[in-house]
């Protein structure tokens, strides 16, 4: 007797597929939160090692640098950053992407001192300092249309208070 060997159904081989498109899509999921997570990481982490720098900054000058176009380069005692000054970061982070900038905002005058350190948190979940903030006269940005969601501060700095 002759056997006959069959194959698999097109319904089978449907299925087979469908199971594999879920299972594709859970897990792609999955790591996209996952690089989420490790860019806000970044970016706690990134503010965390700028304030540390501001700290021995003040330390040294009684006062927060007034000036907001350190990110990228390096924080010294003045923007210029010639070769007699004490450098208090090599180079200043910028943010994992592209899309978004660190926001730094000192007190105004001539020798700040208080500070706030903005940055855009992708995690919706995320809970430390996730908020729209008030308590400058408009909204801070970290990109164009988008609010920053999370900040530090100097430790003197007024309380920021969410949206209603």
């Amino acid at each position: 007797m002759l056997k006959i060997r069959r194959g698999f159904t097109l319904i089978e081989i449907i299925l087979v597929m469908v199971l594999l498109a879920i299972i594709t899509g859970i897990l792609l999921t999955n790591f996209n939160s996952s690089l989420k997570r490790g860019r806000d990481a970044q970016r706690k982490n990134d503010l965390s090692q700028i304030q540390k720098a501001l700290e021995i900054y003040y330390s040294d000058m009684q006062s927060y640098p007034t000036f907001t176009t350190f990110f990228g380069g390096k924080l010294c005692m003045t923007v210029a950053c010639t070769t007699s000054e004490r450098v208090y970061m090599q180079r200043t982070p910028k943010d994992p992407t592209s899309t978004y900038n660190y926001v730094y905002v000192p007190e105004s005058g001539t020798a700040p001192s208080f500070y706030y350190l903005y940055s855009y948190i992708e995690n919706d979940k995320d809970a430390g300092n996730n908020i729209s903030l008030t308590g400058f006269t408009t909204d801070i940005e970290c990109a164009t249309g988008e609010l920053c969601r999370y900040y530090v501060s100097s430790t003197n700095a007024p309380q920021l208070t969410p949206h209603p």
